[in-house]
């Protein structure tokens, strides 16, 4: 009886609880890919620099005679029109001392030159006597004449010959400054230039007309193409740094005194293969990408070259037109099967 009751509750159990478990489906990775593209690339260098004004457009206002600083019309970095008064000097005691001597030294040598021409019509003095009076007298007073011009009575303003922006106002009211000191200096607005300081082994590689992007450090600095103009190869004793010297286009967004970063075209890589940045992933210090192949990922070491801000030299590894994946790589294993999503076009550069 027992038997017959096993023999049923055999019978009973499911016939699909015999089977074998199903095995589970491989995990399928979504990933985006991107073409490796042959393109020529260039090299870059980053520096960093002032605008200043250009100094062959820099008009320096000078004191043309020993004078006190009066009055200052203008601060610095203020646009000024042309004949606009800048500074009034007033003839300093010494200068004054000056006008009141010639004049008296040319009241003396005309009345010698007089006196000696009476003498000669009464035979009692030479033509070359009279001669040489008569040019001591005309030196003595064209020397009272241009220093009287000069001084214009002992007051002189001087104004901006130029329309332009006051660079610099050395010496303030009140200052003594002696006959040819520059008391202002002007910039044309128009020219501009920025100077770029570089390391020395860099001056080596460049040359005038090198490509160069400038821009401003602030935020929404403004941003201006140009090209090097010449390069200072004297190296500043304070940076260790020689310079570049790049003018900017008249109608810039950029202003004198303005910090400003440079990139610099050094050289040009053709037809080299190059990847989205995103693509390179790292185990350590290896880099490796992921490529797609046959619904597989494929890991492939490579090696890099030239670097740019978005895309990447690899001297190794690729070929043109292979897929590298550039969404999703951190996540994949080396034959894992992937799904592509929509294929992102790459412009070629």
């Amino acid at each position: 009886m027992r038997r017959l009751i096993l023999l049923l509750a055999l019978a009973a159990i499911p016939a699909s609880c015999s089977k074998p478990a199903e095995k589970l489906a491989d995990p399928v990775a979504q990933v985006r890919t991107a073409p490796v593209v042959s393109a020529d690339l260039d090299e870059t260098i980053t520096a960093y620099g002032q605008v200043e004004f250009d100094p062959a457009g820099l008009r320096a206002l000078t004191a043309p005679f020993e004078a006190q600083v009066s009055q200052v019309h203008v601060r610095v970095g203020q646009s000024v029109a042309a004949g606009q008064p800048i500074v009034t000097l007033t003839a300093s005691p010494q200068t004054r001392l000056d006008l009141g001597r010639l004049g008296r030294e040319a009241q003396v040598a005309a009345s010698e030159a007089e006196r000696l021409a009476r003498l000669r019509s009464d035979g009692l003095a030479g033509d070359a006597e009279v001669q040489t009076a008569t040019a001591t007298a005309q030196t003595a007073r064209q020397a009272s004449a241009n220093l009287q011009t000069l001084t214009r009575g002992g007051q002189l303003t001087l104004s901006a010959p130029a329309a332009g922006i006051v660079d610099a106002v050395p010496s303030s009211p009140g200052s003594l400054v002696p006959a040819g000191t520059v008391v202002a200096n002007l910039g044309a607005a128009g020219r501009l230039n920025a100077r770029i300081g570089i390391e020395v082994e860099d001056a080596q590689r460049l040359r005038p007309g090198s490509v160069v992007m400038l821009m401003g450090l602030h935020d929404q600095g403004g941003m201006a193409p140009s090209r090097v103009a010449s390069i200072d190869r004297r190296v500043d004793p304070a940076t260790r740094l020689a310079a570049l010297l790049v003018p900017l286009p008249t109608a810039g967004a950029l202003l004198p005194g303005e910090a400003v970063k440079a990139e610099v075209v050094v050289g040009t890589r053709t037809g080299v293969l190059t990847v989205p940045r995103a693509a390179v992933l790292y185990d350590g210090d290896t880099p490796y990408v992921f490529l797609v192949s046959g619904a597989k990922a494929v890991r492939r070491p490579v090696e890099i070259g030239l670097e740019l801000t978005d895309r990447v030299e690899l001297t190794s590894g690729v070929q043109a037109d292979d897929r590298v994946v550039i969404e999703g790589g951190p996540s994949l294993s080396d034959g894992m099967a992937v799904r592509e999503a929509a294929a992102t076009p790459v412009a070629r550069p």
